[in-house]
């Protein structure tokens, strides 16, 4: 019974979900067919694996806006190396430089809000902008395209019928998981987000964590921009605007609080997932792509009331 209580709000969230499922199978019976389930899942990992980013600066009460201009600079600084002609062993080299420039960034991003304990929004809201423009400062309106198969694989492939973005978005959850509740960092992240002064006191090395919570991010950001360029067969300065935002949106509804130290990588799944449904259903209904744009605001209004609602019932 403990465990029910324990876990009643990610609950909860899975039975929203499941009921949101349901009326839309209701509502169009070809939306509960495999093909379009697989469908769903390869449209929501994106969010997914950007969203368990962010969720770790989320869990030590911070946040990160830069992801999308993580993506759009580093895939204009390597996106050369993926064209047709290039070697595998050079697209293995702009991979891992991407994820270089990622981790970098998400340090810069740590160290704005660990050291100079600048507001984590102010912070990566600045480093976003900073990013963002170096990407056009970068391109001179140049865009890299016509990418080598080996790469398109990654974000445009199949393994036993189950897109490559599904895989590595389950594999990336897994590791972040196993972080999370097994590892000694993990527990730091909670605990330094539960109460900043307390995990100090018990001789938590709050700055060290605050910043390997924004270089993972970073990271993590970096991985996504990998697959998400792969799959678009295209690097330019302009991708990646509303990642954030839809990332922040799917980690706040699946309960990652935005006061931290609240959340599992399961609920960060349900929020993805949700929030994709919810772009569904209103596609299904006609209703205008503005109009869903603006609903991602709402939810996000609404996560972070219910997350306040919540939080007072604790204390």
């Amino acid at each position: 019974m403990s465990a029910i209580k324990k876990h009643l709000d990610t609950l909860s969230r899975l039975a929203v979900l499941i009921v949101m499922f349901v009326l839309l199978v209701l509502v169009s019976p070809s939306f509960g067919t495999l093909t379009n389930i697989l469908n769903v899942l390869r449209v929501s990992s994106l969010t997914l694996i950007i969203a368990t980013g962010i969720a770790l600066c989320m869990l030590v009460s911070g946040i990160d806006l830069s992801p999308g201009a993580t993506i759009a600079l580093t895939s204009i600084l390597f996106g050369r190396y993926f064209q047709m002609g290039h070697s595998t062993g050079e697209m293995v080299f702009g991979i891992a430089g991407i994820l270089a420039v990622s981790a970098v960034i998400g340090a810069a991003n740590g160290f704005c809000v660990a050291k100079l304990s600048l507001p984590p929004f102010l912070a990566t809201y600045g480093i976003q902008q900073i990013v963002r423009g170096l990407a056009y400062l970068l391109t001179n309106g140049l865009v890299y395209s016509g990418f080598t198969e080996q790469f398109k694989f990654i974000g445009g492939g199949s393994i036993l019928g189950i897109h490559t973005p599904i895989i590595f978005a389950a594999i990336l959850l897994i590791i972040v998981g196993f972080l999370l509740n097994k590892t000694t960092l993990g527990r730091r992240i909670y605990a330094v987000g539960s109460n900043r002064e307390s995990a100090r006191y018990s001789g938590i090395n709050v700055t060290g964590t605050l910043m390997m919570s924004y270089i993972l991010s970073g990271l993590i950001a970096g991985f996504a921009g990998i697959v998400y360029t792969s799959r678009l067969n295209c690097a330019e300065p302009t991708i990646g605007a509303e990642f954030a935002q839809q990332a922040i949106a799917a980690a706040a509804i699946g309960g990652i609080s935005f006061k931290g130290g609240h959340g599992n990588v399961f609920g960060i799944i349900i929020g993805a997932l949700m929030l994709t449904l919810i772009t569904n259903g209103m596609t299904l209904l006609g209703i205008d792509s503005d109009w869903q744009v603006g609903a991602t605001g709402v939810i996000i209004i609404l996560a972070v009331l219910i997350d306040r609602n919540t939080a007072k019932k604790k204390v």
